[in-house]
């Protein structure tokens, strides 16, 4: 830990202005773009917003593009840990942006029909095969496509997309989207061969033989079980088969009255969907809490809105049949208690209650269907849900492209990428203090009397929205500094900060190995220093407004634009 005092002008970074490989620099960013940290897939969320803003709405979609492969989707359906992580959804300073909505905003936008990415590098005379051709496949396989290697997918359906296709209800994902955004991703230099399953591990290992690579993609295809009884029972089926067969299918049928059990992802379509195929009645039940939900933003609302019903803290027992035929369900009230700090779920007894119903769906999670043997050739990787277990799409991304960076090692013994801190000194940003109170923009909604099984509900952000949201981003790319040395202790960039504590008074700070720095506030007539002693921006707290550094009459604080560039050696 290095100690910085007044009279000694110390940068947050190791560098003024060029290119860094410092860990310090690498880690002041990550604390300071807590949106791109919380990114699986590490998209430049910054970068890309402040393209919209500027109305370059191709490069914003050729951030996303490189970055997560799929933008229009994700920009439907991701999971949005980034939102999670906005800085503007902290403290006093109001909502996340909208990144996920932002994203998707930009395909409506000058965006040409093709854009082909350059490769990584030339081409290779290995041969690799994806099995599966769900997001963490075809983004396996576009990965490295662009390593330079001869890529061939094999898929058990007659259509590639995985659950983009065969699981996401129409009216959250309209197929156009998909389907256009996955003949972008694999080209014309990818191969998909169709009605390929592959059911047991000496399939794969025969393969191997085969190829120089084998990724496996598969999924998690395999529905967890409450017990015989459930399984057995004609009218219980599972979340992803109900899924499949209507949305593969096109087998519409559904019960009068329909119980959904879960609280995920999968949970929230299934009751949707149910809702929408002409079911009297939905009620989902859920064993926990409304806040152990594993959903998007709004889903629960719109479930409601839609007539839907969601009951927590209660989870089934058994199916109840009438002459073979399921007539009802019983269940049991549950409860969390806490025990040696941690908290464990239990059944409140004497609570058991049964409910009618002629139709339950099951939407409690699924496994691997496919188990490797012990004996797994070297060439063989796994990518995405198949690896981890059933997580989200983004995650699956993100996987996948580790996976894919692996199986070129593997194969070239190379590094083929690398990545580092650009910093560059500029005068001016686009933001001012103005930007800084428009409120979240509301995403435009399908009236609930046109809701049908294939009309997209959320509509989109209209241009002028677009450019509204995407300008509430803080662009926390950007770095404000105070030089102390040409400061002359005028107090006008303190009378104007907009942010408690954006701008704060010191004693010394600390500058920790982590990337970080921390401080030590005034203390009257006790620290070091004249007057106040020195002043400090607080990265992790500046909303980037600009107004300091238009004030300062010595021209003290200086501003900077922070990359992190991920790029291909050379």
């Amino acid at each position: 830990m290095k100690k910085s005092f007044f009279g000694r002008y110390s940068s947050a970074l190791t560098i003024n202005n060029g290119k860094s490989k410092n860990i310090r620099d690498a880690k002041w960013y990550d604390k300071s773009v807590p949106c791109r940290s919380a990114c699986p897939a590490d998209t430049d969320i910054p970068g890309y917003l402040e393209a919209i803003y500027n109305e370059d709405y191709n490069k914003a979609y050729k951030i996303n593009l490189e970055d997560n492969v799929f933008p229009g989707i994700l920009g439907r359906v991701c999971s949005r840990p980034c939102e999670d992580a906005c800085r503007h959804g902290e403290d006093s300073n109001g909502e996340s942006v909208s990144i996920c909505f932002s994203k998707r905003s930009a395909e409506h936008f000058n965006i040409t029909d093709k854009i082909k990415l350059k490769n990584y590098a030339g081409k290779t005379k290995k041969k690799i095969l994806i099995i599966g051709s769900g997001v963490a496949g075809l983004t396996a396989a576009r990965e490295l496509m662009r390593c330079g290697h001869a890529v061939e997918v094999y898929e058990k359906h007659c259509a590639p997309g995985g659950m983009l296709n065969q699981g996401i209800p129409i009216f959250r994902l309209p197929r156009s989207i998909v389907e256009k955004e996955i003949n972008q991703a694999i080209g014309d230099d990818i191969k998909i061969y169709y009605n390929k399953n592959i059911e047991k591990s000496s399939d794969i290992e025969l393969l191997a033989k085969k190829y120089d690579a084998v990724v496996l993609a598969l999924g998690t295809l395999k529905p967890n079980k409450i017990n015989k009884e459930f399984t057995k029972s004609y009218d219980v089926e599972d979340g992803l088969s109900f899924l499949l067969r209507v949305n593969e299918y096109k087998d519409k049928y559904i019960g009068k009255n329909v119980i959904v059990i879960g609280g995920g992802y999968t949970s929230m379509d299934c009751a949707r969907t149910a809702l929408r195929l002409g079911a009297k009645s939905v009620r989902t039940f859920y064993r926990r809490t409304n806040d152990d939900l594993i959903i998007l933003p709004g889903e629960l609302d719109e479930l409601i809105n839609e007539n839907g019903k969601m009951i927590f803290n209660a989870q089934p027992l058994s199916v109840i049949k009438k002459d073979n035929k399921l007539t009802g369900l019983e269940l049991i009230k549950t409860e969390l208690v806490k025990k040696k700090g941690v908290y464990h779920l239990k059944d409140i007894k004497n609570s058991k209650f049964k409910v009618k119903t002629d139709h339950i769906i099951l939407a409690i999670g699924q496994t691997q269907h496919l188990l490797l043997s012990k004996n797994k050739r070297n060439n063989v990787f796994a990518a995405g849900d198949f690896a981890t277990g059933a997580t989200t799409l983004i995650n699956a991304i993100a996987h996948a492209k580790n996976i894919a960076k692996h199986v070129d090692k593997f194969l070239m013994k190379r590094n083929l990428f690398d990545t580092d801190i650009k910093v560059t000194n500029i005068n001016k940003i686009s933001r001012n203090l103005r930007l800084n109170y428009i409120p979240i923009q509301k995403m435009s909604m399908t009236n609930l009397n046109q809701r049908t099984f294939s009309r997209e509900v959320e509509k989109g952000y209209t241009k002028t929205n677009t450019k509204k949201e995407a300008s509430r981003c803080y662009l926390c790319h950007y770095k404000f500094e105070i030089n102390n040395d040409l400061c002359v202790l005028c107090d006008e960039c303190l009378l104007v900060k907009p942010i408690k504590d954006c701008i704060v008074e010191v004693s010394d700070t600390q500058e920790h190995k982590d990337g970080d720095t921390t401080y030590n506030r005034i203390k009257p007539k006790k620290s070091i220093g004249i007057y106040h002693g020195k002043l400090l921006i607080d990265h992790k707290k500046c909303v980037r407004c600009g107004e300091c550094e238009k004030v300062c009459p010595t021209n003290a604080i200086t501003i900077q634009k922070v990359e992190k560039q991920n790029y291909v050696k050379v």
